[in-house]
């Protein structure tokens, strides 16, 4: 299965990958990136690969095994991770985090991510704890969960279909993907289409499921933290919510002196990746400079 890093060449070229400088990749996902900037940065580049999902990790493992002696792989979320850094002592050159959901969890239809396929309704990154996503969905509040589709899915239908959940969960509670799936279809009368109707309430669900935004809010300032004065962040996001959050964050680190912005605007594919990588279509990277 093949895993193509987004928009590589502009991440490699922004941060200054160089011979021995390190990287902090907190989303390794499967080691596109992290493999990129180990070419680049032969002999000596070094790569600290951090990932929150076990089953990524342990693949990123295998794709690198080559940059054996290069890599160090740490497991846990990204605020989890950038304290394990911290009291290790690393001081990276750059730290890189790719946000959301990686394909490789959508290919694998059991981890509950994608309404293509009936599944158990998971949706955690890391399957080792917290609640699932059938777990929140069969007892959060009904503002809680009009809430994560409205602000995290950008369901303009969230009440509806908040209120169609909490309805149908006392009868009988959701169990699958296709339980979810099938009971927005019938609230928005609608079963395909450009883009599909659960879409929306499939990524709400799943960014409440894995704190997502409070995770990057938490992240942000303790990355600042932990790379070298002249080295950079690099965010690269797929939804205009976490873009919005690296934006506000990056220019209030500006404010304050204490960063630098390398990219004024966030930096799209080029299309001849959106043709060939149907993920970077949505894709935006913002670079910040470090300066203390």
């Amino acid at each position: 299965m093949s895993h193509v890093p987004v928009m590589a060449g502009e991440v490699l070229q922004l941060i200054g990958a160089s011979t021995g400088r390190v990287l902090v990749d907190l989303t390794v996902g499967a080691g596109g990136h992290s493999a990129a900037y180990l070419e680049a940065t032969t002999p000596e580049g070094r790569v600290h690969a951090c990932d929150r999902d076990p089953e990524a990790l342990a693949l990123a493992e295998v794709n690198l095994a080559r940059y054996s002696g290069r890599v160090t792989f740490h497991h846990g979320d990204s605020v989890s991770c950038l304290h394990q850094l911290a009291r290790q002592g690393v001081r990276p050159d750059a730290l890189l985090m790719d946000l959301g959901v990686s394909s490789m969890q959508l290919d694998e239809p059991e981890r509950g991510f994608t309404f293509r396929e009936d599944a158990l309704l998971d949706m955690r990154m890391d399957p080792t704890r917290g609640p699932t996503a059938a777990d929140l969905v069969n007892s959060i509040s009904l503002e809680d969960l009009e809430s994560a589709l409205r602000e995290l899915g950008g369901e303009l239908r969230a009440r509806r279909i908040a209120q169609a959940i909490v309805e149908r969960r006392v009868r009988r509670p959701f169990r699958t993907t296709g339980d979810l799936r099938e009971l927005v279809e019938q609230v928005l009368r609608r079963r395909g289409g450009r883009i599909h109707p659960a879409t929306r309430t499939f990524q709400g669900i799943r960014m409440l499921v894995n704190k997502e935004r409070e995770l990057l809010t938490a992240s942000l300032p303790l990355a600042m933290q932990l790379v070298k004065p002249g080295g950079f962040v690099a965010c690269l996001s797929f939804h205009s919510g976490e873009d919005r959050i690296v934006k506000v964050a990056f220019k209030e680190l500006v404010a304050a002196g204490r960063g630098e912005l390398v990219t004024r605007k966030p930096l799209s594919a080029s299309m001849n990746e959106q043709r060939s990588n149907r993920r970077s279509r949505s894709a935006r990277l913002r670079v910040l400079k470090v300066l203390r």
